[in-house]
């Protein structure tokens, strides 16, 4: 089977982790190529070999990267011509949806991002007739977070079995060892709570900060945040410390290819985002043991820290109980323990290849012409 992983572009951040990840452990098996939008990221063809690694442009262009991609994009699929393309993040599925009109390949889309978006009630509702469009016409779906498996809009697509539920994964042997000297701006006396995301609203980034000007009043912290997004944004947060006094005790370090020096430095990851699938931070940062403290809203994060035993849960816009809770793991932690094998890759790449083919599968039965009773194929 000869299949082809779709990414916007090659950025540090949790989907393209996974979707490389995947592509790593499928070519074993299979002809795999993992297809970028654009080149431009911190990854490249290196960091996906034994796969195959084509990008239909060097780099971003124009005001809407995602539109203007797709002539390319169409173009080194027809020259790729895979089996099935597996659409890997949720920014992609607009480009790759639209190159593939008319090719007849099946598109397995893949969901991580939770439906409901909290103060946002009209791009809500957008979502939710988009993703139900897409499915509709799709070879299947994953959903990676059980709250996606409850949304309305995947409900009769799970029923029917074009949808499938499949939690994150990583590779626990993959995972380095611990070597040398933390991270430069994780050294110091202070404590550090470490983040790592995006920088956008939907992470909880003003909350975090403001826990962190609560925790302040009692003891010595810091926050470290890895992740990249806008500079406006960024200096927004800034300004939100600064107003907090806390400015001096906030750093945004950018990104790295390998988090886990910061996470095992760190005294504690705090995930605080709004919404979301299922956060590949998080569990990466139990892969180092790390402890945990999370929000209720971050997607499947219960589930995952199974309800407070591997870390501790709290509301994200409750600034003493955000506070509350990261002193508690700072002073008598609770840690991840052996829970994160319960997520290793290898379970999930077997989900994934199952559902692609099956939709291999279902697209093959469709383009085969039914015969009649009496053994004769129907006249066109």
């Amino acid at each position: 089977m000869k299949i082809a992983i779709y990414v916007q572009d090659m950025r540090a951040s949790g989907v393209v982790r996974t979707m490389i990840a995947l592509a790593q452990r499928l070519a074993a098996t299979d002809e795999v190529v993992l297809l970028a939008g654009h080149a431009s990221g911190l990854f490249g063809a290196a960091d996906v070999v034994p796969a195959r690694f084509v990008a239909a442009r060097a780099e971003a262009q124009g005001r809407l990267p995602r539109l203007t991609v797709v002539p390319d994009l169409r173009l080194a699929l027809r020259e790729l011509n895979p089996d099935v393309v597996l659409s890997g993040g949720n920014f992609g599925h607009f480009s790759i949806w639209a190159a593939t009109l008319g090719l007849r390949l099946p598109v397995v889309y893949v969901f991580s991002n939770a439906m409901e978006r909290q103060g946002q009630p009209w791009r809500t509702r957008w979502r939710r007739f988009w993703s139900s469009l897409l499915v509709r016409g799709a070879g299947g779906a994953i959903l990676v977070g059980a709250n996606l498996v409850r949304s309305k809009v995947f409900a009769s697509h799970v029923a029917s079995g074009r949808a499938a539920f499949v939690p994150n994964g990583i590779d626990l042997s993959a995972v380095p060892q611990p070597t040398g000297a933390a991270p430069e701006p994780m050294r110091g006396a202070e404590p550090v709570v470490l983040s790592i995301g995006r920088l956008q609203p939907q992470k909880g980034f003003e909350s975090l900060i403001a826990a962190i000007a609560t925790v302040r009043r009692q003891r010595p912290v810091r926050l470290v945040v890895l992740g990249t997004g806008s500079t406006s944004y960024r200096e927004a947060l800034l300004a939100h410390a600064e107003a907090l006094g806390v400015r001096e005790h906030v750093l945004f370090a950018g990104t790295t290819d390998d988090v886990y020096p910061w996470l095992r430095a760190a005294h504690v990851f705090a995930l605080a985002s709004r919404w979301e699938g299922s956060s590949i931070a998080l569990l990466e940062a139990m892969a180092a043991n790390t402890p945990v403290v999370a929000s209720v809203t971050a997607g499947d994060a219960a589930q995952v820290l199974e309800h407070g035993r591997h870390g501790v849960l709290v509301d994200p816009e409750d600034a003493e109980a955000f506070a509350a809770a990261l002193l508690r793991q700072i002073d008598d932690p609770v840690r991840p323990g052996a829970r994160v094998r319960d997520y290793d890759l290898p379970l999930m790449v077997r989900a994934y290849h199952d559902v692609l083919i099956q939709a291999l599968a279902r697209a093959k039965g469709a383009r085969e012409p039914t015969r009649s009773a009496a053994g004769t194929r129907p006249s066109r």
